[in-house]
């Protein structure tokens, strides 16, 4: 909870300016006068400003209680539920669920749908562009782990090869890991392939583009 202090002439003007400064609406903060203003001697001497302390929810908090909600609305019970800021990106970890598969779903498609809601309504309510990832007792890192295996092996064979290989179709988030994996081999591209929100992801040799390689795989 942020705490801000901010001094003027009335309350009615501090506070205006204070949502102007922070492009906030009255649902959006608290506050509390703590000290009345007073106009002194002919308004000239010993006059005291208005001071108002203003309390900001920050966006981790935020996201923390829309989690919950969620969670409470889908009659789910958990533990713990942890947000961490981590380059650029927020993450909710919730932990200690009685129905852990329950809230992912299958294929994570139902933990997919809850980020997508949670992301949604942050954005809408801070009136800014946050990425927010939800995880559910470490899914997604074990699910990480295990397409970044796969990627090791297809690497592999793409070397011993000489070939392309295009993979499965995948969400966006995973094509960045396997993007972010194979750029850090010089011997090896990738590029994307396809339309829509799912799409596939070839691995190729670096000195090749996309079109030799399909020129060669018809000569074979």
């Amino acid at each position: 909870m942020r705490e801000l202090v901010k001094e003027g002439k009335s309350t009615s003007a501090i506070i205006n300016e204070f949502m102007k400064e922070f492009n906030l609406k009255l649902d959006d903060f608290k506050f509390e006068v703590i000290e009345e203003g007073s106009g002194g001697f002919l308004k000239l001497f010993g006059s005291k400003p208005t001071k108002i302390k203003f309390f900001l929810t920050d966006v981790s908090e935020k996201i923390k209680e829309f989690t919950e909600g969620i969670l409470g609305r889908m009659n789910v019970e958990y533990e713990l539920i942890q947000v961490k800021h981590d380059d650029g990106r927020y993450n909710v970890q919730v932990s200690g669920s009685k129905d852990p598969g329950f809230i992912i779903g299958k294929e994570g498609k139902l933990l997919d749908s809850l980020q997508h809601l949670l992301n949604q309504m942050i954005n809408k309510a801070e009136k800014k562009k946050f990425r927010i990832r939800i995880d559910v007792d470490g899914y997604r890192k074990r699910r990480e782990d295990a397409l970044i295996e796969k990627v090791r092996s297809i690497s592999a064979k793409v070397k011993k090869r000489g070939k392309s290989i295009t993979m499965e179709p995948l969400h966006a988030a995973n094509r960045r890991i396997v993007h972010q994996f194979i750029e850090k081999d010089k011997d090896l591209n990738t590029m994307t392939i396809g339309d829509g929100e799912i799409k596939r992801v070839v691995i190729l040799p670096a000195n090749r583009s996309m079109d030799k390689q399909r020129k060669k795989d018809k000569e074979k």
